[in-house]
């Protein structure tokens, strides 16, 4: 009889264990629910069951016009996002010894390259004498284009000497030929440089390229003869009989830079183009600069230099045999004691969202409003 018991005792225990089980995921499940009910007290967005909602043709319309003025300001505050601030800042510049590269690119349509020289002085007394050697002079056509220079004379040419023919120049087969016929006879030539067919294949010259000069106050320019150093001083040879007739200066300048060049950074003297009338011009650009370091966004800095310019020109034509000036484009420069600082700023990603977010919440806020006025207007009608 004891067996029996002690079975079915075993058999009562196992049978209570297994009614206990689905009893406890019950309750978990109860829990669970109460839990989800707690959070939903929580819930401020109430909502509207659709058998109560009401749609009307003025809310469509009112919605299309909210949604292309929502794609409309959403487009500028992406621009907006995209765009670079510039923060301006000025200080003292303390940096007395670097250097200023000056880039230049200009264009003289009636001046031979043989006829002039490039040259810097400055206040320090550091001179480049027919500095070249960061600089091309290119040789120009009458149509302005870059040429091989003179052509040359084959053998048993004779090409006419013009106004200087005699019996000692009857041929003068160079441009050099030509002008050493005029000045024996005391004649001017450059009047005529652009026609005659030993020197019209090159009339003009385009100077380009970069000089290094000190950071002081200078000059850069470019003028009439063979310049030389003599005694400390530059001097500017040339046979003052040659410019008789005038010496034309005209010219364009294509760009010019003070520094290392920044994109957007405004050139007041690029696209300058001056005509020289009749005699012998001297054009002053008197340039202050003002020395810029520029910050770009992605932390590079780039020393540069800003600039203002006036100008002046005058008639420097022969007169009882002397000149009085240098024929010629000078660029003169100074400095400014101000230090600009340029650092370009973007906006943060956290912007754009926060201005989307504004955007859409105003924009459907107003638009709510806009539909009940609306709404109640078309009501009362």
């Amino acid at each position: 009889m004891a067996a029996p018991q002690s079975v079915a005792a075993v058999r009562m225990s196992s049978g209570i264990r297994r009614r206990k089980v689905p009893g406890s995921e019950a309750d978990e499940g109860l829990a669970k629910s109460g839990a989800l009910e707690t959070l939903r007290k929580f819930d401020v967005y109430n909502k509207v069951h659709e058998d109560y909602m009401q749609k009307r043709q003025l809310g469509g319309a009112v919605t299309l016009v909210t949604c292309a003025i929502l794609a409309m300001l959403v487009y500028c505050e992406v621009c907006e996002f995209f765009s670079v601030e510039v923060l301006h800042s000025i200080t003292v510049d303390t940096n007395i010894d670097r250097k200023l590269p000056i880039s230049l690119d200009i264009t003289f349509p009636h001046l031979r390259c043989s006829e002039v020289s490039v040259d810097t002085v400055d206040s320090a007394g550091d001179t480049q004498v027919d500095a070249h050697g960061g600089l091309d002079m290119l040789n120009l056509d009458a149509a302005g284009k870059i040429s091989a220079g003179d052509p040359v004379a084959s053998k048993g040419d004779c090409w006419p000497c013009l106004e200087a023919e005699d019996t000692q120049h009857k041929c003068c087969n160079s441009c050099q030929e030509l002008k050493d016929a005029y000045n024996d006879k005391g004649l001017p030539y450059f009047h005529v440089l652009d026609t005659a067919m030993q020197c019209k294949s090159s009339i003009g010259c385009r100077i380009r390229g970069k000089v290094v000069v000190n950071k002081v106050s200078g000059n850069i320019h470019v003028a009439l003869g063979k310049s030389v150093r003599r005694d400390g001083k530059l001097v500017h040879e040339f046979n003052i009989e040659d410019i008789g007739d005038g010496f034309n200066t005209s010219h364009h300048i294509h760009s010019i830079t003070f520094g290392e060049y920044v994109y957007g950074l405004q050139s007041p003297l690029e696209g300058i183009r001056k005509i020289a009338g009749a005699g012998s011009w001297m054009y002053h650009y008197y340039v202050k600069l003002v020395p810029t370091v520029y910050i770009s966004r992605w932390g590079t800095t780039t020393y540069t230099n800003q600039y203002s310019v006036t100008d002046s020109a005058r008639n420097v034509q022969v007169r009882e045999g002397e000149l009085s000036g240098l024929p010629g484009v000078f660029l003169v420069y100074d400095f400014s004691p101000f230090l600009m600082q340029q650092t370009e700023q973007v906006k943060p990603w956290s912007y754009v969202f926060t201005s989307m977010c504004a955007i859409v919440g105003g924009a459907f806020s107003v638009a709510t409003l806009v539909e009940m006025a609306l709404s109640g207007v078309a009501g009362c009608i």
